[in-house]
């Protein structure tokens, strides 16, 4: 895959399941559909073969893409970034009616820099499982709460050890 030049006109976008974090430049009107086939292409290239002990799926059709339900709060868990096409009533024989959200990251609303989870959909994975909520997709979003608490507790500890050592 011949590596593309940066256009400004580009999105940088984030791809990550569990602890696994995939950048990819992507053109604004790409298709979700090609887009999943960039960020297969992306993990084959990177000599990727599994994520979490599931194999990489073969075609794009089963990379199920999530965002974030509120971008502020990544504890709130994702949602499917595609909408289910449903059956135009008007000619209920014809064709499922496609969402033009699903046609390209900005129809969707993705913003540059964006973070999409993502996930490979498997034999045993239907409807009812994809419709689970948060608590299907396995991302692992890094905090530094938790670093942040020890430093400052350390900083205490430290200042009222000097403060004793004083008196």
């Amino acid at each position: 895959m011949p590596a593309e030049k940066p256009n400004p006109q580009q999105l940088t976008l984030r791809f990550k399941s569990h602890k696994t974090t995939i950048l990819l430049l992507v053109a604004p009107h790409d298709s979700l559909t090609s887009i999943k086939a960039k960020l297969l292409e992306a993990m084959k290239v990177a000599n990727i073969s599994e994520i979490q002990g599931r194999p990489l799926p073969t075609t794009p059709d089963d990379v199920l893409l999530g965002v974030l339900i509120d971008s502020d709060d990544p504890g709130e868990g994702w949602t499917d970034l595609e909408i289910p096409e449903k059956e135009d009533d008007t000619h209920k024989k014809g064709p499922k009616k496609s969402s033009v959200l699903n046609a390209s990251p900005v129809g969707a609303g993705v913003k540059d820099g964006s973070v999409l989870a993502f996930k490979f959909r498997t034999e045993t994975s239907d409807a009812d499982d994809l419709d689970m909520g948060d608590n299907v997709w396995d991302v692992v979003m890094p905090t530094f709460d938790d670093e942040e608490g020890s430093q400052m507790k350390e900083a205490k500890e430290g200042s009222q050890m000097e403060e004793a050592e004083e008196v």
